[in-house]
């Protein structure tokens, strides 16, 4: 489990030679995936879930590293992407829309709280908007976002190398067609 500061910090470092082969496996233009590897912070939030979803990695937002490991009975996590629910207990699942509700707080409190627009809040609770608003309205919620690597792997290296190998395993899926 890595907060997401954390995981962009360990995929700039392993960056370059797989941007071409992530875009590939993603769906996603390559530039795209090149600006959410070195901004992630702007770049829209279900290109962000589309590009980890191609990771195997689930994005989460939760009060405690620890409460996506083994949540408790009055946790709540809040989960962006339906495949995220392979890391929660469905019964601890939410989304931040409940949260919000949760305190009792409206969109223009939060909002308010964040340093974001109410529209920026509407859009963040629907899965849209940017990263980095999200991560605001996370904080106002006091929230940290969380990136669950797949169960198998001990880190972003271990992880990266499974993708190299795939690639050389296929070869012809990753080249360049004219």
């Amino acid at each position: 489990m890595l907060t997401l500061v954390d995981l962009v910090g360990h995929l700039r470092l392993l960056q370059p030679p797989a941007t071409y082969r992530l875009s590939l496996d993603s769906g996603i233009e390559y530039k795209n995936v090149r600006r959410a590897l070195e901004r992630p912070m702007v770049v829209r939030l279900d290109t962000w879930l589309k590009l980890m979803r191609s990771l195997r990695i689930r994005t989460v937002a939760a009060a405690r590293m620890e409460d996506v490991i083994w949540p408790g009975e009055h946790t709540l996590i809040a989960v962006f992407d339906r495949t995220a629910w392979s890391v929660v207990r469905p019964s601890c699942a939410t989304s931040l829309r409940a949260f919000r509700i949760r305190r009792g707080w409206s969109r223009r409190q939060l909002s308010q709280r964040a340093g974001v627009s109410v529209d920026t809040v509407d859009s963040v609770e629907n899965g849209r908007g940017l990263v980095g608003k999200l991560s605001e309205v996370c904080k106002a919620l006091e929230l940290h976002l969380l990136c669950a690597l797949p169960p198998w792997h001990a880190s972003v290296q271990e992880l990266w190398a499974e993708q190299a190998a795939r690639c050389l395993a296929r070869p012809a899926q990753y080249t360049v067609r004219v």
